[in-house]
């Protein structure tokens, strides 16, 4: 009998990789190229769907029609900051469905409208077919799967990443936070050393912050905190608005409208900072950037740390705040780990370096494959397919935004009242009493830390009838929050007076999407697709 096949997945914003345990190890999958990496690139062009490198390289000849970045819109309302931001710099045509962030294309002449998650689950359906490839199977094999997040998205971020696995034909095996999937893949390496080490992920679109503690086969979250906006794609748009500027310098022609242009700017941007990870100095270069006009600029090392030095600088906010709040100084942390591609940034390992008095930070991991590597033991733990090393692992996470009710209080109507505070450590159960003010209690369950209720996201609503009249008072309930092993959240409210109640429960695997939408999606997307194109 076959055993299921299981993989690690880390679905990042500029890159992706998909792990299997082999011969007792995990191993990294290349593709059909060889590459051990993925862009998280789907391209329409000439009628058909392409994904990876042969998108990437076309973005120039094709800005409308090749997507990146997908994951920086993931589970996010059209008019989001964030959202407006990213229209600025990205040249495909960011649009609204149903109020939430959607992408518009034209294919064979048609125009359609894809949500970030069908766009991610095409990029999932390529890693999922790499995989089948590689152990063997056939392309509608049932493939479990662990998928990495970044530890600070919030709960719609991480059911729409649920969702799009599900629309590429993935099982879900579990969700886990990056930096504690590379905190398990250091972990394992160095075989448990006892010590607390700050996992500091900087990726393509997001980064992260982690203090984890390692025992014997043990990884416990002690604090999270980061910024689901901010990754290599900033520091890629900070040296093209700079290029914009040189070229106006010295053409007076500004070119930052010209989508054509600026992708082919970004591309040479993006080669140039990874040339700057090891010299002192790249030149970009663009034939007839703009009509016949030439573009030739050489940049120094010291000239781009200059323009990365505040986006550098506000990394390091979220540093202070994990040790913080797990109430830890910079001498108590036995290892910096640096996670993600973009941390190759000479200027972000000398202000860590400086930051940590010195103390030598970890290289031991590839900081592009950790995560992935982390998701793949997971997998293996999940499904019992390795041995007893892994077999007994335990990750002890935390939840990263606070948990609560909306409440009254006199003439203030939309107070959020926290019952889990944000970093608790999960399972857990807490139980608050509250008054109600009517023989019926309307229980709205926020995520959040704004002190108003209907300012945070709401995560699912439940009604408590028939409560019983006190002697005294108000009746009161007890509201009791329950978050187990699976981070599946069970709200409870309990009438204290005659003991009846109501509760729901809030699934972190149902996502935003209807079940009906979901499985037309999958027939879409899962029809023949085009893989990478080897060009040599």
């Amino acid at each position: 009998m076959n055993k299921p096949k299981v993989v690690g997945i880390d679905l990042g914003t500029t890159y992706s990789c998909v792990g299997v345990i082999q011969n007792g190890k995990c191993e990294i999958i290349s593709n059909d190229l060889g590459e051990r990496t993925t862009p998280s690139v789907v391209g329409f062009i000439d009628g058909e769907r392409y994904v990876g490198k042969y998108p990437k390289d076309q973005m120039h000849d094709f800005p409308l029609h090749v997507i990146t970045c997908a994951k920086r819109l993931i589970g996010r309302k059209f008019v989001d900051p964030n959202v407006q931001k990213d229209i600025e710099h990205l040249p495909f045509k960011i649009v609204s469905k149903d109020g939430n962030a959607a992408i518009e294309v034209k294919v064979d002449g048609k125009t359609k409208i894809y949500t970030p998650e069908e766009i991610s689950a095409m990029v999932l359906l390529d890693l999922k077919q790499t995989a089948v490839s590689f152990l063997g199977g056939e392309s509608n094999d049932t493939v479990g799967a662990v998928i990495t997040i970044p530890a600070y998205f919030n709960d719609s971020e991480r059911q729409a990443t649920i969702d799009a696995a599900k629309i590429a034909g993935l099982n879900v095996l579990r969700i886990i936070n990056e930096p504690t999937a590379a905190a398990l893949a250091y972990g394992y390496k160095q075989k448990w050393k006892e010590g607390i080490i700050l996992v500091y992920d900087l990726g393509g679109g997001t980064f992260d912050v982690s203090l984890i503690k390692i025992t014997n086969n043990t990884c416990e979250v002690l604090a999270v905190d980061g910024d689901d906006h901010l990754g290599g794609e900033d520091f890629d748009n900070l040296l093209v608005k700079h290029c914009i500027a040189v070229f106006l310098k010295l053409h007076k022609i500004d070119i930052s409208n010209n989508d054509r242009a600026i992708s082919r700017l970004k591309a040479a941007c993006e080669e140039a900072k990874r040339l700057l990870s090891n010299k002192e100095f790249a030149t970009i270069e663009i034939d007839e950037l703009f009509g016949n006009i030439d573009f030739k600029y050489q940049i120094t090392q010291a000239r781009f740390n200059e323009l990365c030095k505040e986006l550098v600088e506000k990394t390091l906010g979220p540093v202070k705040n994990v040790l913080e709040i797990a109430k830890l100084e910079k001498k108590d942390i036995t290892n910096v780990l640096l996670v993600g591609g973009s941390t190759r940034i000479p200027y972000i390992r000398k202000r860590l370096f400086e930051f940590f008095d010195q103390k030598n930070l970890n290289f031991d991991i590839n900081p592009d494959e950790a995560v992935a590597n982390g998701a793949t033991l997971l997998a293996a733990h999940l499904s019992k397919q390795f041995d007893t090393s892994i077999q007994n692992i335990r990750l002890l996470d935390v939840i990263p935004r606070s948990l609560g009710i909306r409440t009254i209080d006199g003439s203030i109507m939309n107070i959020f009242s926290v019952v889990i505070k944000r970093f608790t450590q999960f399972p857990c159960e807490i139980t608050e009493e509250f008054e109600a003010i009517s023989s019926r209690a309307g229980i709205k369950v926020y995520e959040g830390e704004d002190p108003a209720a209907d300012k945070n996201r709401l995560l699912g609503s439940f009604t408590l009838r028939n409560i019983a009249p006190a002697p005294v008072g108000r009746p009161k309930l007890d509201v009791i929050f329950k978050i187990d092993e699976n981070c599946i959240l069970t709200v409870t409210a309990v009438d204290k007076q005659n003991g009846n109640k109501d509760s729901i429960e809030i699934l972190p695997d149902k996502g935003r999407l209807p079940e009906a939408q979901i499985v037309k999606m999958i027939d879409e997307i899962c029809s023949p697709i085009k893989m990478e194109i080897d060009e040599n």
